[in-house]
């Protein structure tokens, strides 16, 4: 991979997300402590937090883009990326661990 080269994902946004994102952010325009729940409101219409989201976000909100992406990054609740349709973990606590989780 050159050093010019992305490892990002392009985003593909509809209209009728961007609809409904401009939409609900228009509902908490002048709130005070909107940005949680309008972040935590795009990331169930998107799926997650693209930049391009943030951007959108930032402008309507009427907040630096810089505070959007603090906030996006600082919480583990937030993603950037997108995610797979199914979510696999692995117990790795004391008692699943001696059980051979490890291995996995």
């Amino acid at each position: 991979m050159g050093s010019k080269e992305k490892n990002t994902v392009p985003f593909n946004g509809t209209p009728e997300q961007e609809k409904a994102l401009r939409e609900m952010i228009g509902n908490h325009k002048g709130q005070q402590g909107a940005l949680m729940p309008v972040l935590q409101q795009a990331q169930e219409i998107y799926g997650y937090l693209p930049i391009e989201v943030q951007s959108i976000i930032a402008e309507e909100m009427g907040i630096p883009l810089e505070k959007v992406y603090g906030v996006s990054t600082f919480y583990s609740q937030f993603s950037l990326y997108p995610k797979g349709k199914y979510k696999i973990s692995v117990c790795l606590g004391t008692a699943c661990y001696v059980k051979g989780s490890g291995d996995i």
